[in-house]
């Protein structure tokens, strides 16, 4: 019985697994007879926005099933504070929708962000980096005026000039948004 299942769940893995890189979208109304259309998936590239965000976005502007509003991507901000406390240094990075309709990023991974922490001279001091244990995909539903917003906690640097690197990895638009920042004694 077991051997059965596991040959039917190969069958079905090696038959999802041979799709030829297109997305195919069938009539929403039933009918005897359906149309298939199908849709190139688009190539990325990345633009540069301010000289502190770079944003990576698909080349063709198709985003027809995020509610028809093809400007969504482009009404997408992120913003980065930090607070120093006694010991620790807080930073907040926030991803907002200006857009008019909802939008829904979408990540390789559970991790939505990463950050690295470097000096004037370049060396990394914290970093969060990229981790490929954690393979599920996730979701983050945004909607009109909606902020997501990721605190990060940090123990005080030692006295000089930083540099905090914060990435919005989504499959859709990969935000980077930077700070400089100083510690004084």
């Amino acid at each position: 019985m077991a051997l059965k299942k596991g040959i039917i769940f190969s069958i079905i893995l090696l038959l999802t697994a041979c799709s030829n890189g297109k997305i195919t979208e069938t009539q929403e109304q039933p009918s005897s007879k359906q149309s298939e259309s199908s849709i190139e998936l688009p190539s990325h590239k990345s633009v540069k926005i301010d000289k502190n965000i770079e944003a990576s976005i698909p080349a063709k502007d198709d985003f027809d099933f995020q509610d028809g509003d093809k400007n969504v991507l482009s009404m997408i901000e992120a913003s980065i504070s930090y607070t120093q406390e006694k010991d620790v240094l807080l930073f907040v990075f926030q991803i907002t929708n200006n857009a008019k309709h909802p939008f829904t990023f979408h990540f390789d991974t559970m991790q939505q962000y990463t950050f690295t922490i470097r000096k004037a001279d370049g060396e990394v001091v914290k970093e969060l980096k990229m981790t490929t244990n954690k393979k599920l995909p996730s979701t983050l539903f945004l909607k009109p005026g909606g902020t997501v917003v990721y605190d990060v906690s940090v123990k005080k640097l030692p006295h000089g000039s930083y540099t905090i690197n914060f990435v919005f990895p989504s499959k859709e638009l990969t935000l980077k948004k930077s700070i400089d920042f100083s510690i004084e004694e």
